[in-house]
C-alpha cells in the first residue's frame, strides 16, 4: 500500500480549547481522471474550512466568483468553504494531479486573510519552492502516520503558512529580475488599471499572445494578471476612501468597477471591511495607504 503515492488522510483531534492550535482537517495527494470530479463550494457540508490545492500535473478548472482559471503545473488556489466557487476536471483535460490541505477555520481567520492579501487566491509556485516542499512534507508525514496529535499537526500547518507568506516577500524582491516584457505589462497595468476592460491590451503592450502572457505573468509574479489589477484597484480605493469625499459608488467607477456593490464585495474580501466601514473605522485612523504585495 505504501508503494501507492496517492491517498487522503483525515484528522479529528480533540484540542485543548484554551490553546490557539491550528486544526488539520485533511490532506491528500490525488490524481483524478473522470470528468464527474466536481466540487461546488456552496453545497459542501464539511465546512467551515479553508482549502489550499496545488497542481502537480495535468490541469483542472477553478471558478471564484465571476472569474474562471485553468490550473496547470505550479498553479494553486486558496478558498473558503462554504464559498462562491467550484473546481472540477474539465472535459478537455485527461487528468489532474494535485496536493491539497484542508484546515479548520478556528484560530486561523486573521492569518488566512493576511495570506490572501499576500499571495492572492490563485498563486503560482515552482515545484522546487519552499512552499511546495512544505506541502509535500506535510503529506509525507500524514502518509507515514507520523501525525499523532494536534500539536504535531498545528506545527506543520504553521510551517506551511509561513512559507506561503514568505513566498510573497521573495517574489517582491525578485521584481527587479522580471523579464522585460512582464515589466512592461506591469507598468501598463499600473497606469491603466482604472479603465482596463480585458487582458488583450495588456498582452499587446507586452508583445505577447494573451494565453502566453497569462502563463508567463503567473509564473513570474506568482499571481494572475487579474489578481494584479485587483491589487492595484484596491490600493487606490484605500487612498480615495481616506483622502477624498467621493462616495463609494464614485470610487468604484474611479478605480475601474462598473458597480458599487461588486466593488464592495471585492474590497471586503481583500481588506476585511466593507468600504464604508473602512472609511469610518476609528480603529484604523493611521491607514491612509494600504499596499498589497
Amino acid at each position: 500500500m505504501m508503494n501507492q503515492p496517492y491517498g487522503v488522510y483525515g484528522y479529528r483531534f480533540q484540542d485543548p480549547p484554551q490553546l490557539p492550535i491550528y486544526q488539520l482537517f485533511a490532506t491528500g495527494y490525488q490524481e483524478v481522471t473522470e470528468t464527474d470530479y466536481y466540487w461546488d463550494g456552496m453545497k459542501r457540508i464539511d465546512g467551515p474550512l479553508y482549502l489550499l490545492q496545488y497542481t502537480v500535473s495535468g490541469f483542472g478548472q477553478f471558478r471564484l466568483g465571476d472569474e474562471t482559471h485553468d490550473l496547470y503545473t505550479g498553479n494553486a488556489f486558496l478558498v473558503e468553504i462554504p464559498g462562491d466557487h467550484h473546481y472540477c476536471l474539465p472535459q478537455s483535460s485527461d487528468h489532474w494531479t494535485f496536493y491539497f490541505v484542508l484546515f479548520r477555520q478556528q484560530h486561523m481567520q486573521a492569518l488566512w486573510s493576511e495570506l490572501l492579501h499576500a499571495v492572492g487566491a490563485t498563486p503560482t509556485f515552482e515545484p522546487a519552492s519552499a512552499v511546495v516542499r512544505s506541502l509535500q512534507h506535510l503529506y509525507a508525514e500524514a502518509r507515514s502516520n507520523r501525525i499523532q496529535n494536534s500539536y504535531q499537526a498545528s506545527s506543520l500547518i504553521y510551517r506551511l503558512m509561513m512559507e506561503l507568506l514568505q513566498s510573497s516577500t521573495l517574489q517582491q524582491q525578485e521584481k527587479m529580475n522580471w523579464p522585460q516584457q512582464i515589466k512592461q505589462a506591469a507598468a501598463y497595468m499600473e497606469a491603466e488599471f482604472h479603465r482596463l476592460q480585458s487582458l488583450d491590451d495588456v498582452a499587446a503592450a507586452a508583445g505577447l499572445s494573451k494565453y502566453y502572457f497569462t502563463r508567463m505573468f503567473m509564473k513570474t509574479t506568482g499571481m494572475s494578471p487579474m489578481d494584479f489589477v485587483t491589487k492595484l484597484r484596491i490600493e487606490k480605493a484605500v487612498q480615495l476612501l481616506r483622502s477624498s469625499s467621493l462616495t463609494v459608488e464614485e470610487i468604484a467607477h474611479t478605480v475601474g468597477y462598473s458597480s458599487g456593490s461588486y466593488f464592495s464585495k471585492v474590497f471586503r474580501s481583500r481588506v476585511g471591511f466593507p468600504p464604508a466601514d473602512f472609511r469610518l473605522a476609528k480603529e484604523l485612523p493611521s491607514i491612509d495607504r494600504l499596499q498589497f504585495d
